[in-house]
């Protein structure tokens, strides 16, 4: 099931008032205003002066600010999972489906299949696993870092070798982290929630 609705719209292809984010950020409506004024979040304004933002450009004002992003705001997110196992790639898939975030998730199997998704969705995050035959995913990885276009997605790394030393992987490729094989579904989540900055309004980002 998707992720609950704010009073009065459906997030999805809709845009926000400011009274809406304000009770989603546990801001006050003036404060809401003055960072549209300001033009530090995106908005238009309908013919009537009431200012509407976009759900996208909320997301995006939170994240550069290091903000949690709600979970009512992750209707649609889109995941790429590259997983060659298709055992695996389905239970991490399960994992999200059954989550209630509402994520788009999709599942391919190898890295060129990987590029090509990537270069026409692009995907808030993609999972790959480090491994896999033909390019493997350390270099879907690199590729998508040297595009400009794709400098926002975001990359978290599956392995089932844990000789894998995280810290150097994400310093070598720019990843979110790198997940250890097998995983819980509770911990698989939590990872991605964090890679895609999901919080609680005014707790850590």
């Amino acid at each position: 099931m998707a992720s609950p609705a704010i009073a009065g719209t459906t997030l999805l292809g809709n845009y926000l008032t400011t009274h809406q984010i304000a009770k989603l950020l546990g801001f006050s409506e003036r404060t809401v205003a003055n960072w549209i004024d300001r033009g530090h979040l995106l908005a238009f304004r309908t013919p009537g002066g009431h200012r509407r933002v976009d759900p996208g450009e909320l997301r995006n004002f939170l994240r550069g600010r290091g903000m949690p992003i709600p979970r009512e705001l992750a209707d649609d997110f889109r995941v790429l999972i590259v997983e060659d196992d298709p055992l695996v790639a389905r239970t991490l898939k399960g994992y999200l489906d059954s989550s209630g975030a509402g994520y788009q998730v999709t599942t391919v199997r190898d890295g060129v299949s990987a590029l090509i998704h990537i270069g026409s969705t692009k995907p808030h995050l993609v999972i790959l696993d480090i491994l896999m035959p033909g390019m493997d995913g350390l270099e879907v990885c690199r590729k998508i870092r040297s595009s400009a276009l794709l400098k926002d997605v975001r990359v978290l790394f599956l392995t089932g070798y844990s000789g894998v030393d995280p810290d150097a992987v994400r310093a070598d490729t720019g990843a979110c982290g790198v997940v250890l094989k097998p995983v819980r579904g509770d911990e698989f989540r939590g990872l991605v929630d964090q890679a895609l900055g999901l919080g609680i309004p005014g707790s850590p980002a």
